[in-house]
């Protein structure tokens, strides 16, 4: 089937942008480092950073891998989804790239869930409004390299730190892109497998631009924001 890999040549000479092609990101997504944190639910939680997201083709393909993951057929399937969602960052430079990449990872959750429940979630549902929300928070503007976004701000994220045996409690730690480079180290990318793929796994002993402390809350109620 035919891609169109350019939306524009201007595009293309003033941002460089080109998308990956289908058969590609299928190919580096089954790179065995790769693929086998894809496969598996107790790896859910292991985080991926795409640095320039385009319209999210890579972010959808990860995300459906982890959703396949999921075994669970009960309540708890929420919240394994949610924890993937949780665990895939991305920025992205281009406004209207980024509102695309945005809605069609909604769409994939929301999707998935009705095939296995029968039933879409709506509006008013927790899980549909953390979905929303921490997809808000993670995939954001910015460019990658300047590491600030078109307000000249620094580009922030959440982590959502997992609460020792209690699968379905998170943490909400703000932090700022920068604070994940220590000065000789070179860009994350996405498919850095070596030793490991935990973008928080160097950090945990730190503190990671904590400007706020959020209250410790069950995942599908992160969007409340509730503070300490």
């Amino acid at each position: 089937m035919y891609e169109n890999l350019i939306k524009s040549k201007k595009r293309v000479q003033q941002h460089g942008e080109v998308f990956t092609p289908k058969w590609m990101i299928d190919l580096m997504l089954d790179i065995p480092g790769i693929k086998h944190k894809l496969e598996k639910q107790e790896d859910i939680d292991t985080t991926f950073l795409e640095p320039s997201a385009g319209e999210g083709f890579f972010l959808v393909e990860i995300l459906k891998r982890k959703l396949s993951a999921i075994h669970a057929r009960d309540k708890s399937w929420e919240t394994f989804a949610l924890r993937a969602l949780a665990s895939i960052y991305a920025i992205e430079l281009l406004e209207d790239n980024l509102y695309i990449a945005k809605q069609s990872m909604f769409e994939v959750v929301l999707n998935e869930r009705e095939r296995i429940f029968g039933k879409r979630a709506t509006k008013s549902t927790n899980f549909y409004k953390a979905a929303e929300f921490i997809i808000e928070k993670n995939i954001v503007q910015g460019n990658t390299l300047e590491r600030l976004n078109n307000n000249g701000n620094e580009i922030k994220f959440s982590e959502w730190k997992r609460v020792k045996n209690h699968p379905k409690l998170v943490e909400r730690i703000p932090f700022s892109y920068s604070s994940l480079f220590e000065e000789e180290n070179p860009q994350l990318d996405l498919f850095e497998v070596a030793g490991q793929m935990d973008l928080f796994e160097e950090f945990e002993e730190k503190e990671i631009g904590q400007s706020k402390k959020y209250k410790i809350v069950e995942i599908d109620q992160v969007w409340k924001e509730e503070m300490e």
